[in-house]
């Protein structure tokens, strides 16, 4: 698995427009800066998680899965479900499952994600 390709993704794809949201949106925004660094500290979590895996089996990579996505959950809900909108939430989805695909995950499902995700 290419972290570092995946840990670019995240930071592009998922912190940078969060933060440029909370910049353009200042008024409005209901997260913090706090919560954008705790949804990074999640996933970031979860790639380290799914690197450190010597012999991944599917159940290990989906352990790593749910963690995320539980603490993801529980993120949210504290943002008043502000943090996690339509863009943030595919390009999430996305890192999650193509990271799980590309660690080894056999037959994945259409989202591995749905069946925890409140997001």
């Amino acid at each position: 698995m290419d972290i570092v390709k995946f840990k670019t993704v995240l930071a592009d794809n998922v912190i940078a427009p969060m933060i440029q949201f909370m910049e353009e949106w200042s008024d409005d925004c209901e997260f913090t800066k706090k919560d954008v660094q705790k949804c990074e500290k999640i996933l970031t979590k979860y790639l380290d998680s799914l690197a450190s895996l010597s012999a991944p089996s599917d159940k290990d990579i989906m352990k790593c899965v749910k963690k995320a996505v539980l603490a993801l959950n529980k993120l949210n809900e504290k943002t008043d479900y502000a943090l996690l909108e339509t863009e943030e939430r595919q390009n999430i989805w996305e890192l999650i499952q193509t990271s799980a695909v590309e660690c080894g995950l056999q037959d994945p499902a259409d989202d591995i994600t749905e069946e925890w995700r409140e997001w």
